[in-house]
């Protein structure tokens, strides 16, 4: 038996020994060669593998008595002997949490902190928890507390009042009476978790946003989208206000998130706005910028500027900011609802990098989280500091693999030719932006016979498209991003958007010339992806596209600039889990719960099946299996703009038939991989066991 699958040696411990026990006579008779096993040694060594399987059986059964050290096929089991109600949306370290808090969450059953830790142990989303009937305005009995006047923050009554509710802590309005609507920050929370008025009764049913305000209701607000880091990025100068930069490298006005931060268990305290992941206001930050900004030493925060004066990194503390521009001083100030930097002039102590997280549904495309998959290969090149890549990228070769360190811009690259097995790939935990000058319209790749090419983690912008040229056996993307490009249809003749620098936000394009026998795309966001061909004349081919929980978009609604999302003249396209956005023509297709946005093409109908997918009016496809018909571009998500935080969502409104509609009952499309339907479903079934009597709960989507 191999070493390696035994190390507690208990197989070669329990041959030796029955061995020893035979009599010398059979084991001098059974092998002439002593190099070599005879039949008898070898039944007995296998006899002594499964002894050795008993053995380690009965000494797992000393930790499957205990839920922290069990095997995950016990946890079931030990829920039962609880009665504990597992869920379907947790995996197996979830549910093994699940049986261990049992005892815990029954002593505090229908308490406020529970019911919002469980929102936060079930779903995974931010969670805040508010009883509405305790906002209902109301005529004062006996039994009520005395309220008094409300008194001054800084009034020794203050705290007592605040604690007891009877005053709003930012609004001072009292208990069920009228709106103090002096304090601004106050004011706007208004309908929100934060709301500190009082509101008439809505009897209606507890649904979305009406029915809030009764007396058996119960909201659970919920923040479902991700704060996704982005560390030491390149900031953007506006070409109109050279003393004005945007957070994101690609130029767009985006929202800053706040990262959100979950209390522990014993000292749960419900969350206050700077603490949940949603988007950061201008009320917000000037109320909470030494919370939100991250501090020296490292301690993470939401957002951050650092000045680079020489070859260190230095961070700028939070007292050389301001969050009110009525207060600057001479200070840069933040405009975190447009993700904007505004210094009192045009920088010139060198430049600057700033961190900040945005928000998304989902850990898809490029993007400062730990991607998982393959480690870079240990004889990898390595590339930093922002600029270009053009030499490192020449020094690769034929064979051989670059990982870029950090997340600034890179805008210079080369083509690579002779490409037998290349990688590019972007560092733990960063999301590197390669956005060339505006001359640069193509970056390509080349490759030989039986060649394959690998990117990680990239992320590629500013209009130029990535072309494949020569020969490849085998191409894959993972977690990148091919910016898909901003149309903008608010202004006539309708164009691109343009971005802070004044480059037009036109779509990077995978556009293929080359001889491929398969390519992957898996947890990607992407433009157009077509066959074309090459300058021979030559017309490119796929025989294979496999597309997995992505995004593909055609952003030009008119095609005019554009191209379709999908275009390939032959092979066969798989999507699995995919939101295609655009038209399609395609010869061969297999879908399963995607979302086939508008009108789609398939040569060969007799092949191929449209399965627990969304597919619009008009299109020819193959025989669908448990799919629903849509129109064509249907108004089905909360934004078609690439770097909104609602990208690609599905809206409330968007109907069970897709938001629970793949097999699993999950939503379609690129977000299934969240099961945001069957968190809330089990949300639901665990808040029946641990709500207080006569309480019904309504949950609420912020984001």
């Amino acid at each position: 038996m191999a070493d390696d699958l035994d190390l507690d040696r208990y197989a070669a411990w329990y041959a030796d020994k029955l061995w020893n026990l035979l009599p010398a006579i059979y084991r001098a008779e059974d092998s002439d060669d002593l190099d070599r096993k005879g039949p008898l040694r070898e039944l007995v060594e296998r006899i002594g593998a499964q002894a050795a399987v008993v053995r380690r059986s009965i000494d797992r059964m000393w930790e499957d008595q205990s839920i922290e050290t069990c095997d995950d096929w016990i946890i079931p089991y030990l829920g039962d002997l609880l009665a504990t109600n597992l869920v379907a949306s947790l995996d197996a370290r979830e549910q093994r949490l699940d049986v261990a808090n049992t005892i815990y969450c029954r002593r505090r059953k229908g308490t406020v902190g529970l019911l919002e830790k469980l929102a936060g142990d079930i779903t995974g989303w931010g969670a805040r928890v508010v009883e509405f009937f305790h906002r209902l305005g109301r005529a004062r009995h006996g039994f009520d507390p005395a309220i008094g006047l409300p008194v001054a923050p800084d009034h020794e009554r203050f705290p007592l009042q605040r604690a007891q509710g009877l005053i709003g802590a930012r609004t001072l309005t009292g208990a069920g009476g009228l709106a103090d609507l002096r304090d601004v920050h106050g004011a706007v929370q208004t309908n929100t978790a934060f709301d500190e008025y009082h509101h008439t009764a809505d009897v209606r049913r507890g649904r979305g946003k009406t029915g809030w305000h009764d007396i058996p209701r119960l909201g659970a607000f919920v923040w479902r989208l991700r704060p996704i880091p982005a560390e030491q990025v390149t900031p953007v100068q506006d070409a109109a206000c050279p003393n004005q930069y945007t957070f994101d490298p690609t130029g767009r006005d985006i929202p800053i998130y706040a990262a959100g931060a979950r209390p522990s268990r014993d000292r749960w305290v419900s969350p206050r706005p700077h603490e949940l992941p949603g988007p950061i206001s201008s009320e917000l930050i000037r109320a909470s910028l030494a919370e939100l900004y991250r501090v020296a030493g490292g301690q993470v925060g939401s957002l951050a500027i650092y000045k680079q004066p020489g070859p260190s990194v230095d961070l700028i503390p939070a007292a050389d900011v301001a969050a009110d521009p009525r207060q600057r001083n001479g200070r840069p100030w933040i405009d975190a609802e447009r993700g904007r930097i505004v210094w009192p002039a045009a920088p010139t102590e060198g430049p600057f990098r700033v961190s900040y997280r945005h928000g998304f549904s989902s850990e898809i495309g490029a993007g400062g989280y730990e991607r998982g998959g393959e480690a870079p290969e240990a004889t990898a090149s390595h590339a930093s500091g922002g600029g270009s890549l053009a030499g490192a990228l020449s020094g690769l070769g034929a064979a051989g693999a670059l990982v870029i360190d950090d997340s600034l811009t890179y805008t210079q690259v080369a083509d690579l030719t002779g490409i037998a097995r290349i990688a590019l790939r972007a560092g733990s935990q960063q999301r590197p932006l390669v956005r060339p000058a505006p001359a640069v319209a193509e970056w390509s790749f080349t490759g030989t016979g039986g060649g394959t090419l690998a990117l990680d983690g990239l992320f590629v912008g500013g209009g130029v498209d990535v072309v494949l040229r020569g020969t490849f056996d085998r191409i894959t993307l993972t977690c990148c991003t091919l910016d898909p490009g901003t149309w903008r249809a608010d202004v006539n003749p309708a164009a691109w958007r343009l971005a802070a620098d004044g480059r037009a936000l036109k779509p990077t394009r995978l556009r293929v010339q080359a001889q491929v026998r398969e390519i992957v795309i898996d947890r990607c966001i992407v433009g157009p992806i077509s066959t074309e061909p090459d300058s021979a004349g030559k017309q490119g081919r796929v025989e294979s596209l496999v597309v997995r929980d992505s995004i593909v978009q055609a952003a030009d609604p008119t095609l005019a600039a554009g191209a379709p999302a999908l275009r390939l003249n032959g092979g066969e396209v798989a999507l699995s889990r995919c939101t295609i956005l655009g038209p399609a023509h395609v010869h061969r297709l297999d879908a399963s719960e995607c979302i086939l946005d508008d009108v789609v093409t398939v040569a060969d109908r007799q092949h191929g099946c449209v399965r627990f997918s969304a597919w619009a009016a008009g299109s020819a496809l193959p025989r669908q299996y448990e799919s629903v018909k849509v129109p064509p571009r249907a108004g089905l998500f909360g934004s078609r703009d690439f770097g909104r935080p609602e990208y690609a969502q599905l809206l409330d409104t968007a109907g069970s038939a897709i938001a629970e509609g793949a097999e699993n009952g999950s939503e379609m499309g690129a977000f299934h991989r969240e099961k945001n339907a069957i968190k809330e479903r089990s949300l639901l079934i665990k808040y029946q066991e641990f709500l207080p009597l006569g309480l019904e709960p309504v949950v609420i989507h912020v984001t």
